[in-house]
């Protein structure tokens, strides 16, 4: 039927036809044809038979229930209407709740019901392609990643990740590759750090690295620290020597304590095996350790100058503080340490990936290795061309 007219209208026209009105009659006062009067006519003529036909009780019947059915259709609709039945369901169901009721209802009625705007539903089910361009990139990124990181996921930060991407020839962000990381492996976060550091440590030593980080050329520079990492069977203490050129761990050793024999027997590992210059500096912070006796005599038998940061001044060793946190957050976060020999093995591992496979900002996105390495090259080259004059 027309949906200009309202049933009381075509009805009340169906009266007078009924009361002895001619069809042209109606035509012409209702201003309608006589095709739609005659398809309401015969409507309204069966309706009219039906009812005729029924009983009284019947009708009654029927009557309460279709009005039962309309008061359950009434609260269902100021149930929908309310919208708490979808306060927390997402949209994303919601949506795939509304497809099916699209072709019954139209988009009308169901957004208004559902609480979907009607631009993510036409997007999401009419627009929406299969895999959008960002899916397609993540799923190209995604393996590259793994291959990065190889079987230990998280050894390198997303800085180095994203740099080695770059050479791959991916275009990247630093976000994307957090965002990556966390959904192949989840985010380990370390503890907090210290904000306060002891500033009435008084000491006669001095500073003469005065953070010139940047070296010309290896074993001019060492920096060391210690710090104690956690096991079932207790705590033990790594001190580490950082050669500053490359930034590659010439040394390492861990001990139950940390007393002046294990800074002492780390420096004479690196001595032995880098056999540095007369001219070496040896920069660490102003633990007890670092300036006893003992080990100062060490450094003084080796003609080796040794220099101090600033009582309370963590960023005058910032590289070793720095390789700490890398060590920390890449590996020793990561995995639950028994005692000292998973422990050793772990950090084995860990000192090698560094120096040979972790790319480094200091060294363009070299590894310590390959930038040393890369030195003695050149160095072999000019001593060749200046042997050839």
């Amino acid at each position: 039927m027309s949906r200009f007219y309202s049933e009381a209208y075509k009805w009340s026209l169906y009266e007078k036809y009924r009361t002895g009105f001619s069809l042209t009659e109606i035509c012409e006062i209702s201003g309608v044809t006589d095709k739609p009067l005659r398809e309401w006519f015969r409507h309204f003529d069966l309706q009219y038979s039906r009812a005729s036909s029924m009983s009284l009780k019947e009708v009654n019947r029927k009557s309460a229930q279709l009005t039962k059915q309309f008061e359950k259709a009434q609260a269902e609709l100021r149930l929908f209407r309310s919208g708490s039945v979808f306060v927390e369901v997402p949209e994303s169901i919601r949506i795939s709740c509304a497809q099916p009721l699209l072709k019954r209802y139209g988009p009308n009625l169901v957004c208004r019901l559902l609480k979907i705007r009607k631009s993510n539903l036409y997007y999401h089910i009419l627009r929406r392609p299969d895999m959008t361009v960002y899916e397609k990139h993540n799923l190209e990124l995604t393996p590259a990643i793994r291959e990065i990181c190889g079987d230990r996921l998280k050894r390198i930060g997303a800085e180095k990740i994203r740099q080695e991407l770059i050479s791959q020839g991916f275009s990247v962000s630093k976000r994307k590759v957090l965002e990556l990381l966390r959904e192949i492996s989840p985010w380990l976060v370390p503890p907090q750090r210290k904000s306060k550091y002891p500033i009435d440590w008084p000491c006669d030593c001095t500073n003469i690295l005065a953070r010139r980080f940047s070296q010309p050329r290896p074993n001019m520079a060492w920096l060391s620290d210690i710090t104690a990492i956690q096991t079932d069977s207790g705590k033990y203490y790594l001190c580490v020597v950082l050669d500053l050129f490359a930034r590659r761990v010439v040394a390492a050793r861990l001990s139950e304590s940390e007393d002046t024999s294990l800074i002492s027997h780390t420096f004479q590992d690196a001595y032995y095996s880098r056999r540095p210059s007369k001219d070496l500096i040896f920069h660490s912070d102003r633990g007890g350790q670092y300036r006893s006796h003992e080990f100062r005599s060490l450094l003084l038998g080796h003609n080796v100058r040794q220099s101090f940061s600033k009582p309370g001044v963590p960023f005058d060793n910032a590289p070793m503080e720095s390789f700490f946190a890398s060590l920390k957050a890449e590996e020793i976060y990561r995995f639950h340490y028994v005692g000292i020999n998973d422990l050793t093995a772990s950090l084995r591992d860990y000192v090698s990936f560094y120096n040979n496979k972790r790319p480094h900002s200091n060294n363009g996105g070299k590894t310590p290795v390959e930038a040393e390495n890369e030195y003695f090259q050149r160095l072999s080259a000019v001593e060749a061309i200046g042997c050839a004059f």
